[in-house]
Order: C-alpha cells, then sequence, then structure tokens
C-alpha cells in the first residue's frame, strides 16, 4: 500500500471525463489535474513537457486504456514501473466491450452504467492508495451512483419518447456506440473508432445509402472533430435532392469549455440526450 505523507495526493487523469470523475469521487481529499483539457481528441493528443512534469509527481495516474489515448500509450505503459497507473477500460469485463472492425470501442463513459462501474473502480484505488480519506471517498461514490442512476432513467424516459423508427443516430465518427446499445439507438457513423484514420468515400457513400434509406433528418457534428465529415454527407445528399440538416454538436470524447453545457459527466449526457432528441424527434 502506498505511504502519502502529503495532505492532498496528487491524482492525474488523461480525459476530461476521467478528470470530472476524479474530481466527484476525490472530492476535497485529493488534488486532481487532468492532462487533455475541454475539446480535445484524446486519439491524437501527445504528452507535452508540463505533463510530463505533472505525470512525474503524480501519486497516482488514471487514464482511459483500450486504445482511446493512441500516441499516450507508450507513456502510460512506461509510468506502470514507477507509480501507481490504471486503465480504468481495461478493469472492465471484457463481455462488457464493444468491437467495431476488430478493434475495441473505448468510448465507454457514453453508457451511464458502465461509466458507474468505472466509478466503482477509481473509488477502490484511491481509498486503497490513500485509506486515510476512504470514508470521503465511499460517501462521495454513494452521492454520485445515486445521481447517475437518476439521470440513467432520465435518458431512458426520454429516449422512450422518440418513435422507434427515429432512433437513428449519424455522427461523424464511432463514439455512440456505447449510448446506443444502452439506449435503444442505432448509430452510424462515417469515421470508424479511431479518429486518426480519415474517412473515404466508400464510407460516406454507406452513410448517405443508409440515411436515405431510412429517411433520417439530422446528423449531428462533434466537439472534437472538424465538420469535413459531416459537410461532405450534407453537401453529397444535397446534390442528389435530399436535406440532410445539422442536428447540432455532441460532446463525445471530451467535455465542454467551463461554463458551457456539458462541463461536467452528467452535464455531457444531458446535453448530448437533448440535442439528439430535439433533432430526431
Amino acid at each position: 500500500m502506498s505511504s502519502i505523507t502529503q495532505a492532498k495526493p496528487l491524482v492525474v487523469s488523461s480525459t476530461t471525463m476521467i478528470t470530472d470523475l476524479v474530481n466527484q469521487i476525490g472530492g476535497e481529499s485529493v488534488q486532481s489535474k487532468g492532462l487533455m483539457g475541454p475539446g480535445i481528441d484524446p486519439h491524437y493528443y501527445r504528452a507535452t513537457f508540463n505533463d510530463m512534469r505533472l505525470l512525474r509527481r503524480a501519486d497516482l495516474v488514471f487514464y482511459n486504456g483500450l486504445g482511446l489515448e493512441g500516441r499516450m500509450s507508450p507513456v502510460f505503459y512506461n509510468l506502470q514501473a514507477l507509480k501507481p497507473t490504471y486503465p480504468l477500460g481495461e478493469m472492465l469485463d471484457p463481455n462488457q466491450l464493444l468491437h467495431s472492425d476488430g478493434a475495441i470501442d473505448p468510448h465507454i463513459w457514453l453508457s451511464i452504467p458502465i461509466w458507474l462501474e468505472v466509478a466503482h473502480h477509481v473509488t477502490d484505488k484511491l481509498s486503497y492508495h490513500f485509506p486515510a480519506h476512504q470514508a470521503d471517498f465511499q460517501q462521495n461514490f454513494a452521492k454520485l451512483t445515486t445521481k447517475l442512476t437518476t439521470l440513467h432513467q432520465w435518458v431512458l424516459d426520454e429516449i422512450a419518447l422518440l418513435p422507434k423508427a427515429q432512433r437513428k443516430l449519424v455522427t461523424a465518427h464511432d463514439a455512440f456506440g456505447y449510448y446506443g446499445q444502452t439506449y435503444g439507438i442505432e448509430v452510424f457513423a462515417i469515421q470508424g473508432l479511431n479518429t486518426e484514420v480519415e474517412f473515404g468515400l466508400a464510407a460516406l457513400q454507406r452513410v448517405k445509402d443508409l440515411v436515405v434509406t431510412y429517411q433520417i433528418p439530422a446528423v449531428f457534428a462533434e466537439s472534437t472533430l472538424p465538420n469535413r465529415s459531416i459537410n461532405a454527407l450534407i453537401q453529397g445528399l444535397a446534390a442528389e435532392g435530399y436535406q440532410l440538416k445539422l442536428g447540432g454538436e455532441l460532446l463525445s470524447d471530451a467535455l465542454a469549455p467551463p461554463g458551457e453545457p456539458g462541463d461536467t459527466y452528467s452535464t455531457m449526457i444531458e446535453h448530448n440526450t437533448r440535442t439528439i432528441i430535439k433533432a430526431l424527434r
């Protein structure tokens, strides 16, 4: 067991979603720092000099794993020999994980029940390494469980109001698989799981055909991605006489900037759900 002498141990997280989770569970008992800010695509992210300095100072490190932080993976791998470093997605039951084109889908936070399991692992690791604050961690986890369980039911209720034929979500990249599986929405994406792989004409044509076949009214941009693929889809369909509208911008791989809708995990889920419902209703 780690023996940390400082009053507030430093916990460093990779993505904004994990940082928010540590904030919620760690509360005032830890110093929580994130490497990636709002609007940052974790697939592309490279460690900066300040990141490396922060990781060297950290008492505990959390990252998503499952290939999400592609360019950062060697950094986290090497860090495991030096200090407690946990890939949270890889601590889940493999049967819970989705696969696409032979790769594991790393976007686990978009299913509230799965994210609650991740929260449980965060609570366990914080409690193990910093036992003096265990009671606070457990209390905060209990509050978070109540909050997210209520939010999960709200999403289920909201989606249930949408006719089944209209529960079809078209996005820029394949980030919403867990959301779709959990809440009964069929998801189509122009790009695959990894945003580093550019979309091709065949993928664009496939989604165009699906939009027309199912008479899908809207497509959604993502805050961490340029709109090239979305614009190509809208313009390509317009040339063929089909008017596809931009349904809004979803938060997929990062939270919104502070003060904007979606700047916490729970408001991210709320924002996405409201945006989807409004455009597809």
